[in-house]
């Protein structure tokens, strides 16, 4: 059956709406399919995709902002909604949904939509991280993996590994992390494996420069002294490790679960899986995905709520999420299960990283102040990665600057 037909009273004009999002082909294909649909059930509405490379959006949607002319419709991650309600620059979402509306969706994600207790998103999916590796290098290697998330690598082993694959020059190097683009912040997996935090427990304070932080800096440090990453994929650079793993260069990936259609399609001469994160003295993953903000700058913020809401029910979050490789966040989906056409015994190893996400990670990385936090880790990661800045050094200058940050917030 389908849903969402808008209220006869808002569109009987026909309304012009524009989404701005990022992805590759299956989440456009996937967004499309929900728009025809949208579309379909209410013929005077139209609602055009404008798709902006990732690496881009951000200061697109910001610029566009600044001029009055944001598209109606923005995906954003769920690190960045604090910043876009503190700014205003995306709307209160109250008074378009039930009281009870939030009881459908997993309460980390509803937590990471909210604002001082109002919504300026709706969720519509989440993602995660899992190890990606070349069957085919690892069986040459004499390299079993772990087929349980109990039985996960640690450190150690995964490190021990990674020379075995160097010193038998099997692929380029051993492995990369995707970090890039911003995407800082999943650095901190390793830190709150390693038992610890950026910020104290009430997110008052910084908590980086210690043993746990200074020593997850120089482990991270390690795998560009000793040749084990690319030296091309540090924090900073715009390296899409996925063509690396791809194409043989890396013999194994920390990456996502959108990844999967990519690889499955280009990974053509070599046979692969994806296995459980290293852990340290706990387990530890990343939250990410993303969800759907409404811009200040609509001037059909009835009609562009209503299709938000159509498209993060369940049967079109079933259908984009099964389609593109995502994960859901709706409860009745998380319960029930996902069946996934696409390499489905993958898709349940990071079904079972999720539950490996710390709380307290999320609150950090959803803070309003996340957005200043984030440059200022990448500038200073990127300095021990690749010109050998100290750990110790690297973690008193990461603290000074988030402790001005959170005075002067």
């Amino acid at each position: 059956m389908v849903t969402g037909r808008v209220n006869s009273s808002l569109a009987q004009s026909p309304v012009r709406l524009t989404m701005a999002v990022w992805g590759g082909k299956a989440e456009v294909d996937a967004y499309n399919q929900v728009i025809a649909k949208y579309q379909a059930a209410n013929p005077n509405v139209t609602i055009r995709l404008d798709v902006i490379p990732f690496g881009q959006f951000y200061q697109q949607v910001d610029t566009r902002l600044a001029g009055r002319q944001a598209p109606d419709l923005f995906r954003v991650t769920y690190q960045q909604v604090g910043r876009y309600a503190l700014g205003k620059a995306a709307i209160d979402l109250s008074q378009f949904i039930d009281s009870g509306y939030s009881a459908a969706f997993t309460p980390s994600v509803w937590s990471a939509v909210n604002y001082q207790g109002k919504p300026y998103a709706l969720p519509h999916h989440t993602d995660t991280f899992a190890l990606f590796y070349n069957a085919d290098m690892l069986a040459q290697a004499g390299v079993t993996v772990p087929t349980s998330l109990d039985q996960a690598w640690t450190w150690d082993r995964f490190i021990q590994v990674a020379k075995v694959l160097k010193e038998k020059s099997i692929g380029s190097y051993p492995f990369a992390m995707s970090w890039q683009n911003s995407a800082v912040h999943r650095w901190m997996i390793y830190l709150y494996q390693h038992g610890g935090q950026l910020l104290n427990n009430d997110l008052t304070a910084p908590q980086i420069n210690t043993p746990a932080g200074i020593e997850t800096i120089a482990w991270t440090q390690s795998w560009f002294k000793e040749g084990l990453v690319p030296p091309s994929t540090s924090v900073k650079s715009a390296e899409p490790v996925q063509n690396l793993f791809a194409n043989g260069t890396v013999a194994m990936m920390l990456n996502g679960n959108w990844q999967i259609p990519f690889v499955n399609q280009q990974m053509t001469k070599f046979k692969w899986g994806v296995t459980y994160l290293p852990r340290d003295v706990a387990m530890a993953d990343d939250l990410g995905g993303t969800c759907v903000a409404i811009s200040r700058d609509s001037k059909n913020p009835e009609v562009a709520a209503d299709f938000l809401k159509f498209l993060v029910n369940e049967e079109n979050m079933r259908d984009y999420i099964s389609a593109a490789q995502f994960l859901p966040v709706r409860k009745s989906l998380v319960e029930g299960g996902v069946q996934y056409a696409l390499r489905p015994d993958e898709m349940k190893v990071f079904v079972e990283q999720t539950k490996t996400i710390p709380q307290h990670l999320v609150s950090t990385v959803v803070l309003p102040t996340w957005g200043k936090f984030n440059p200022k880790l990448a500038d200073e990661l990127d300095l021990a990665f690749t010109s050998g800045q100290s750990p110790e050094q690297t973690a008193q200058n990461i603290e000074a600057h988030v402790k001005n940050i959170l005075l002067s917030s």
